[in-house]
């Protein structure tokens, strides 16, 4: 006989969103024919679909959607945790460009020193400024940035990478790039590292962090399916849990395969949907500086379960709105050279004036500058058309554009800019003419206003002092040696956090804060970023958060190795009887816990020292502590809330028991 079931789980199974009702109508009205409309999803384009009404073609336990560097640390972890698990992979990219954000990217990862954690906490809460994330996803993040060292070299090492510095060798505290450093908390100890092979293997190599990664994951037996994109999740229409994903496959069909232990998305932000950024942040010319394959379908399909949205846009974008170059031969952008060697350039707006110190160094703070107390976005954005004008010595100086971030010369395939640019004057990318006037004419400007400003900006370069802007005078020098050129400058992001709100478990959520059952999400897509962004953190967030997600499934850390049972298969399982102390750090500074064995079973764990330091209730710490005791195991449900505490409880016990035999 059925569960009856009460009034309140009745509404809360009945409760649909307009997505929703979508599903439920087509899953209840259409059961009957099931059969004769199978056809019609399978050429859906929905980004949801209903699960009564398909036929599952594949079965696994985890579906991961999304082969960048969250989508490789799920899989390690996962088969850490569990070797016989089956995971499937599927990617939107083809294999030669595979990666996604993480191959555009400048390669960093931070890393902070455990000791000065609270510090770097202080720093962060100001990054966050005005935004305030939840205090358990914020002391869940920063712990992480503090503590996973040690598994990602573990990851690493089969494979010959590293983690590595910009000085070379192993990474070393102290070698950090700080980009906000007027905010509180910014002169914390920590290090901005990088993965590399360690023959021969350059700092901070171009993809260097997901060429280790995705190394470490197909050794360990990842077999991404490149070239297949994650089309639409399936539902169930009455419970509402995820079941699986429809696949396009390279050949245009499309399958739908069953996730029994929960799908991932792992399919980074937007930066690739032009129509997104209008809607979501206003600008209606921002272009991806990254993999022409992101284009928001993650957000899409959350979007169609109704998940709740945050982090769509902020005080600031993030990542910044850096100075792309788009030409029509690359999808997305190359990105302005940062550092001029001649300064015989100047950038101009819409109305052909100059509009902020154009050679200020706002990379090193991902496009931002300090304004009446705080860091704000650089104007591009806002400025359209923006155009870079230069003449001809700065023309022979340099290439135009940088050979470090930005998809067309980070790819597989790169695109090798001309040393003087030449090359691409002949294309058409770079605007060509004989005077300044003519040169306004070709790209639409009033000829006397672009003279004018040109006039201005030389005038400024005999002054000996730039009194409109402030730009240092001696990277300005006189735009006066014919030809000139012009390269138009659009806005250009390298990586957005916009997407569903998720829980430290990795767990995507609904508007009311509850967990949509088999959906998990992890990197860039929600990312917990929510305002200024520190060079570092999207990578490592995307390790800990594709961990986390797979953890939730699985049921445990991979250091911990949970079993299936107590008894012999329970670490403490040859220990002598006594009293093991071990001090262990969850949110706060370390305390001690004791674990007591009487006759191979553990019988109690308490407090020692530092019990002030526990971030769960004690209530909690007892109720958790029990549940280990009862079962005999330490493969048991963290406690809701307290998940940081709940892991180093039970890592503490394979610490301790890890060599202690009777």
């Amino acid at each position: 006989m059925a569960k009856n079931m009460s009034r309140k789980e009745f509404l809360k199974g009945a409760a649909m969103s307009a997505a929703g009702v979508g599903l439920l109508a087509s899953g209840l009205m259409g059961q009957a024919a099931a059969e004769e409309e199978k056809p019609q999803y399978k050429n859906s384009s929905s980004w949801c679909v209903a699960s009564q009404n398909v036929t599952w073609d594949e079965e696994h336990d985890i579906v991961i959607c999304g082969y960048g560097m969250a989508g490789t640390a799920a899989y390690i972890e996962a088969v850490e945790i569990d070797p016989n698990v089956d995971v499937v992979i599927y990617d939107k990219s083809d294999e030669e460009n595979a990666g996604g954000q993480a191959i555009a990217s400048g390669q960093c990862v931070i890393f902070v020193q455990k000791d000065d954690i609270e510090t770097f906490r202080t720093y962060m809460r100001a990054l966050n400024e005005p935004h305030v994330l939840p205090e358990e996803d914020f002391n869940w993040l920063t712990n992480e940035f503090a503590t996973d060292l040690e598994w990602i070299q573990g990851a690493l090492e089969p494979v010959g990478y590293e983690v590595g510095y910009s000085g070379g060798g192993a990474l070393r505290w102290g070698t950090l790039l700080v980009e906000f450093p007027l905010l509180p908390g910014a002169d914390f100890v920590g290090a901005t590292g990088h993965f590399r092979d360690k023959n021969g293997g350059k700092p901070f190599e171009n993809g260097g962090c997901w060429n280790g990664f995705a190394k470490a994951a197909e050794y360990r037996g990842a077999k991404p399916n490149y070239s297949h994109q994650v089309i639409c999740l399936v539902q169930d229409a009455i419970t509402k849990k995820v079941e699986g994903v429809g696949v396009k496959k390279p050949d245009g069909s499309v399958i739908y395969v069953k996730a029994n232990k929960g799908v991932l998305l792992a399919t980074g932000g937007y930066e690739g949907d032009m129509q997104m950024y209008r809607d979501f942040n206003g600008g209606d010319r921002i272009y991806n500086a990254g993999s022409p394959y992101v284009t928001g379908d993650g957000v899409k399909m959350q979007m169609a379960i109704g998940a709740q949205l945050w982090h769509m846009d902020g005080q600031c974008m993030p990542c910044g709105y850096f100075h792309g170059i788009k030409v029509p031969e690359f999808e997305t952008t190359f990105i302005r050279q940062f550092y001029m060697a001649h300064g015989a350039w100047m950038e101009v707006a819409a109305d052909s004036t100059r509009y902020y110190n154009e050679a200020d160094t706002y990379q090193r703070q991902h496009m931002k500058y300090y304004s009446h107390g705080r860091y704000v976005d650089v104007p591009i954005y806002r400025s359209q058309p923006v155009h870079i004008i230069f003449d001809d010595d700065c023309r022979k100086a340099q290439p135009m554009v940088n050979n470090w971030i930005g998809w067309p010369v980070t790819c597989r395939n790169p695109y090798s800019w001309s040393e003087d640019n030449s090359v691409e004057i002949e294309k058409g990318w770079i605007v060509k003419a004989d005077t300044i006037e003519e040169l306004a004419e070709k790209l639409g400007r009033d000829p006397a206003a672009l003279r004018a400003e040109v006039d201005r900006f030389n005038a400024l370069v005999d002054a000996g002092e730039d009194t409109d802007f402030g730009r240092d005078i001696t990277t300005m020098a006189k735009i006066q040696t014919p030809p000139f050129y012009a390269i138009e400058e659009v806005p250009s992001m390298p990586a957005c956090s916009g997407g569903a709100r998720r829980n430290i478990k990795g767990q995507v959520l609904t508007w009311d804060n509850e967990p949509i059952e088999g959906l998990y999400s992890a990197g860039e897509l929600g990312s917990l970023v929510c305002n200024l962004y520190q060079n570092g953190t999207y990578l490592h967030e995307a390790i800990c958060s594709g961990r986390a997600a797979v953890d939730t499934m699985l049921g445990g850390r991979a250091e911990l190795k949970p079993t299936s049972g107590g008894g012999a298969s329970a670490p403490w399982a040859e220990a002598a009887d006594g009293d093991y102390s071990v001090f262990v750090t969850g949110l706060h500074d370390p305390y001690e816990v004791i674990y007591t064995i009487k006759d191979k079973q553990l019988v109690s764990i308490t407090l020692g020292e530092g019990k002030e330091n526990l971030f769960m209730t004690q209530e909690q710490f007892d109720a958790f502590c029990q549940s280990i005791i009862d079962a005999q195991n330490i493969g048991v449900d963290a406690i809701t809330g307290a998940t940081i505490d709940s892991q180093a409880i039970t890592g503490g016990i394979m610490e301790a028991f890890s060599h202690k035999t009777s």
